[in-house]
């Protein structure tokens, strides 16, 4: 593998912008440390970027986005947060560019990086455990995260809480009467690999529903419109007692709706459903119309890129840390746990 930058300041000792400074001029060096980086860089045989090189000496104005892409693109929640997060980056001077890699490409993040053309990077659908966040890190890049991983620190975050998502979706149904529930996630491989809402959701849901003395079961699916069908064919083989869902999955809980219609379940009569984190216009896409416990969305996105910025210019390079609460909207999905 071709030397990177971060290779270079990890062999001379000192920090990747320290190296971007000698190459590009901008700012004043010492002789000593620029000899150290020059060897460090004929040892290592470091290529610098010619087109980072070209647009050294000037901001690129860019920031990155990175956005894992899902199997059937972005749901209307997700481009919610594109869109604001553009809009904010645009009000703020700067152009944003998307990168939909995922967290186990992160070799595909490490290239994009290296190449020097983005000033900081806002990183999303964050893993409590993400290999994404050291690299960041290493590369002395700013960054700030929608999402959090299982041990922040000092790392700059804005997030849903999804711990008060989970215990406020299972405390409305609990009103209504419904003693056994359900929670459908994304795949059990999200899961296993630890994506930040939908571990901290599920953790919540069990956590609230033990303590209130209701059953509750876990359910996993594609997200997606066919997936919905077979979900709704295990809840009913698995848990024919269940008259409420909590979802984090919104494909597949379109498609669980038009499977329930066409199998003369009703919605909220015969099963309740509460989506979780999901969007004024997702919620709207059904008919009923979905009650849901999320935040605004696009201020998150906004927040995250607000912050960046703010680094970015120097201003603030204190831990930006914000759990924001999400707010229950009572739609018609939910309703009293038949008899």
């Amino acid at each position: 593998m071709a030397a990177t930058m971060a290779d270079v300041a990890r062999a001379a000792g000192v920090s990747r912008s320290t190296v971007s400074y000698v190459l590009s001029g901008t700012r004043p060096i010492s002789d000593m440390t620029r000899e150290r980086i020059l060897r460090a860089m004929k040892e290592l045989n470091y290529t610098p970027n010619v087109l980072a090189q070209g647009l050294a000496g000037r901001r690129t104005g860019i920031i990155a986005l990175i956005f894992p892409l899902s199997e059937v693109g972005f749901n209307p929640t997700e481009i919610e947060y594109i869109r604001a997060a553009s809009e904010q980056a645009r009000e703020d001077g700067y152009n944003l560019l998307l990168w939909p890699f995922g967290a186990d490409e992160i070799e595909e993040v490490r290239k994009v990086v290296n190449q020097g053309l983005v000033e900081g990077v806002v990183l999303m659908e964050v893993l409590t455990a993400d290999e994404r966040v050291p690299f960041l890190i290493e590369s002395d890049i700013p960054f700030t995260m929608i999402g959090r991983t299982a041990d922040p620190r000092d790392l700059a975050y804005v997030d849903t809480d999804f711990e008060a998502s989970g215990s406020m979706a299972v405390d409305h149904v609990a009103g209504l009467g419904h003693t056994e529930i359900g929670f459908l996630a994304r795949t059990q491989d999200d899961l296993d690999a630890g994506h930040g809402p939908a571990v901290r959701t599920r953790d919540a849901v069990l956590a609230e529903a033990g303590k209130l003395g209701i059953r509750a079961h876990i359910f996993t699916a594609s997200p997606t419109f066919p997936a919905g069908w077979d979900a709704l064919k295990e809840i009913r083989r698995t848990a024919p007692g269940l008259t409420a869902l909590l979802e984090l999955n919104e494909p597949a809980t379109l498609g669980l709706m038009a499977a329930a219609a066409e199998q003369g379940i009703r919605i909220p009569e015969d099963l309740s459903i509460v989506a979780v984190n999901a969007s004024e216009t997702t919620a709207q896409m059904s008919k009923p119309a979905l009650t849901s416990v999320s935040p605004t969305h696009g201020d998150l996105a906004r927040l995250a890129v607000k912050y960046l910025v703010r680094r970015l210019r120097g201003e603030d390079q204190s831990a930006f840390q914000t759990l924001v609460e999400p707010k229950l909207i009572e739609r018609g999905s939910t309703a009293v746990a038949r008899s």
